[in-house]
Parts: structure tokens; sequence; C-alpha cells
């Protein structure tokens, strides 16, 4: 039986017996209690006790600890107050899981941010121990701290961390783990994404002029290589990262198309690209190494994500693009491809799931937003279209 009785004499026995083996006093005698004593498995296991002044009270604890036995947390750590480590362990076992609530293909994303960013601070941490100035003092930290190649923590990576760490609080409160106070609860992070700059059209002979300087013939591999990356970049408007992993058998010249592992998403991405980006691959596969998987690769036949960084970096000052980054021709491509075909056509170019996620991408000049404001006018018929154009020219 996991509930006993405890006699006003301090003797223990079963329920089964209706009255005290030592003195005979009955059960419900004045003075008896309850004692709820559960074992993680077999004899010779782990128990966990609990007293209780009634028995409905004592049924009520008893339900509670295996409650807390079958989602795999201990009860005494649970008494105590459970930590925030113990809850993370659990929600990612189950965010692995494709059959359960909390399945996320990103969980790989989240168990890297827990072991990155917030282990250090919180995974011994009660989570009824943590006030809101602890969690606006781990953001201040965080954002003094730098990331693997030298430069400050993005303000997304910190607003990632965050999320995660209000995740945790949501679900334990799901779960009926924690009932306590949410310190995640009003505290944000500001991300601004609207920096994105898009290439113009006065400065797109000065940026081919110098890809070719990089990627002359007689200059070394790699530079060939981030020369044919970065103008792959700017047909394509892929990030980075997808096209330094583009490996050749993902891309199908008959269909005139390319798969990539979109990185955000955490899936494979097959679109349309233009007989000039398969001319690119063509090229990339007539200068580099025979057996590489890569399409863009240094000598060794290893990625050249971080060399492409560099020598962008170095070529843009040079060509009056000082500031713009490779990221931004994902802005000029998404741009550019809208006006064409319009915005939600775009996002199956781009992979965007969301209109305000594309919207961040598309870039509307001066001249555009007056020519629509003058349409107005010119259908009012207080303007016409000479005039128009002679004050948009």
């Amino acid at each position: 039986m996991s509930i006993l009785v405890v006699c006003s004499c301090k003797a223990v026995y079963s329920q089964k017996k209706p009255v005290c083996p030592k003195c005979g006093s009955p059960k419900k005698e004045r003075g008896t209690r309850y004692q709820v004593v559960i074992r993680e498995g077999g004899r010779g296991t782990r128990k966990h006790t609990r007293f209780a002044n009634t028995l409905a009270e004592a049924k009520e604890a008893e339900q509670r600890i295996r409650n807390q036995l079958s989602n795999n947390i201990n009860p005494r750590a649970a008494r105590k107050g459970i930590t925030v480590g113990e809850i993370f362990r659990r929600y990612i076992m189950l965010a692995q899981h494709p059959n359960a609530d909390e399945y996320k293909t990103s969980w790989k994303k989240d168990e890297q941010r827990w072991r990155d960013y917030l282990a250090a601070s919180f995974d011994n941490r009660r989570l009824d121990a943590i006030c809101r100035q602890d969690i606006l003092d781990f953001l201040t930290a965080l954002e003094k701290r730098q990331s693997r190649v030298g430069k400050p923590l993005a303000p997304a990576t910190r607003r990632h961390a965050l999320h995660l760490m209000q995740r945790l609080y949501n679900w334990a409160r799901e779960q009926n783990i924690y009932t306590g106070y949410n310190p995640t609860a009003k505290v944000a992070v500001t991300v601004i994404n609207d920096v994105g700059r898009v290439l113009q059209p006065v400065e797109i002979q000065a940026f081919l002029t110098g890809l070719a300087s990089l990627g002359a013939e007689g200059r070394p591999l790699v530079d060939r290589m981030c020369a044919l990356g970065l103008l792959f970049a700017l047909l394509t408007g892929r990030r980075l990262g997808e096209i330094c992993t583009l490996r050749r058998d993902k891309a199908n010249q008959e269909d005139e198309e390319a798969t990539f592992w979109d990185e955000k998403n955490n899936k494979w991405l097959t679109v349309p690209i233009s007989p000039e980006s398969l001319a690119i691959i063509q090229q990339a596969d007539m200068i580099g190494l025979k057996d590489a998987d890569l399409v863009f690769h240094r000598e060794e036949g290893k990625g050249i994500y971080n060399q492409m960084e560099y020598r962008w970096e170095k070529l843009r000052d040079t060509i009056g693009l000082s500031g713009f980054r490779i990221h931004d021709f994902r802005h000029t491509f998404a741009t550019w491809t809208k006006r064409k075909i319009g915005l939600l056509a775009s996002m199956g170019l781009t992979g965007h799931t969301t209109i305000t996620n594309a919207r961040r991408y598309e870039h509307t000049d001066d001249d555009v937003l007056r020519r629509g404001v003058a349409a107005v006018a010119e259908r009012a018929g207080l303007r016409n279209g000479a005039q128009d154009d002679k004050q948009t020219s």
C-alpha cells in the first residue's frame, strides 16, 4: 500500500487493519495522520514520502508524486523547487519526438542556444527563485558577449535566448509542473530588421567590375570561387550559408532548378534558377576540384563561408559599396523580383513563409512612390501623363 496510517502513538500500519496493532486505537481517532510512501521501482529503489492530515490529502499527494515520476521529474527536487535545467531536459526530449505536441524541427537550435547561452546562468536555478531582474541582467550580459567570430551577439540571438526561457516557463505551467511567477512575461528584446539595402543601377557596373578583378584567371581558386558565389548570391537571393552548402548533386541543369537547405526553416527548398545562375555553377565545376561535393569550395574541397565574407568586406570598400552586406543581395533580389512578379510570387523564390517577413526584404524607391501618388491625381483629372513624366524624370 502506498498510503499508511500513522497512529497518535507513532505506530505506522496498513489501512487494512481496523485498529492500531500497538495501542488498539481505531483509525479515525483524533490525532491519526497518513503517510504516503511511493518507490520509483521495486523493493530497494529510492522512495518518496509525504505526510497528510486527512485521507483525501494523502491521495492527492500520492497522485502528485506519481505524475512527477511519470514526467521524469524528481519529486524531491520539485518539493524544494524544480530547476530550469530539469524543465529544459524534459521539454527537449519531447521536442525531438515526432508524435509529441511539443515536436519542433528546430529542436537542435534550441539545444544549441541552451548550451551556449542559458545553461551557465540557469541550469541549477529554481524556477521560483528567478526574478525579472535576473532575466534583464542576463540579457545585458549577453549584449556584452562576442560570437565565435569575434563580433557582438546580434539582437536576434538574444531574442532567441529569451524566447526559449519564455517557452520553458509557459510549458512548465501547461504541464502543471510549475504554477508560480513567470519573470519572463513582460520582457522583450527589440530587433530592427529594416536595415537592408538594395543595389542601385549606378552601382551594378562597379560591382561587376570588382567581381571580374577578384575572379580573374590566374587568381587563387578560393578567390575565383568567391567571385562566382557573390554573383550567384545576387542572381538567386539565397543566404550565404545556403550558397556555401549547395551540393553539386542538388543542381538540376535539365529542369533549371536547385535545391538548397533552408537554414531558417530547417527544410529543403527547391526553386527555379536562371540560365545565368546555371552558367555560374557550370563554371565552378570547370575550375573546381572534380571530387568536391560542394559547388563553391576552396583548394581542400571545404566551404568558403568565412572566405566569402572576408573578401567581400575588402572588395566593397574599393568599389564604393561600403557597408553593403552579402545579405543585402537577398534584399536586392526580393525587391527586383517583387516588382516584376508581385509579392506573393516572389515569396516562392525567397522561401519566406509570411508576408510580414517578405515585406522586410522589399524596398521601394522614392520615384516609384511618387509615380503612385501621381497616378491618383491623374485619375482625378488634375494631372496629365506628360506632366507626370516630366516631374518624375
